[in-house]
């Protein structure tokens, strides 16, 4: 009976352990993701980058950057841009996007009523 209970006792013992370390292991990975992800949002991108990443034209870029609707930064004559305030802007015009497409249905549907 004995004998059972100090196998009992290590099985679970090892069985804890392998739990704790696991669960370790998950929690260091998903800090290295954080971390990646930060690093990615504070890259600063040169125009060329900028364009290339928003799949736009470079004189777009220039064009959204010349008429300030675009997150940029200016370093002497170089316009510089942050990959985190790309994404927040991209996100933005996506939100906007759906509040117009929204408010467009609502006045629609006000203004053309269903007929009996």
């Amino acid at each position: 009976m004995d004998k059972t209970f100090s196998h009992l006792e290590a099985f679970i013992t090892d069985l804890v352990t392998e739990a704790v370390q696991t669960a370790l292991q998950q929690q260091q990975l998903q800090l290295k993701n954080l971390q990646v992800e930060q690093d990615q949002r504070e890259e600063v991108l040169n125009a060329d980058q900028a364009a290339a990443y928003l799949h736009i034209a470079k004189q777009t870029l220039y064009t959204l950057t010349s008429k300030r609707k675009i997150p940029f930064y200016k370093n002497g004559k170089k316009i510089l841009f942050r990959r985190g305030d790309l994404d927040d802007w991209l996100n933005r015009g996506k939100q906007n996007e759906m509040t117009h497409f929204s408010k467009e249905g609502r006045l629609y549907t006000r203004n053309n009523p269903l007929k009996k």
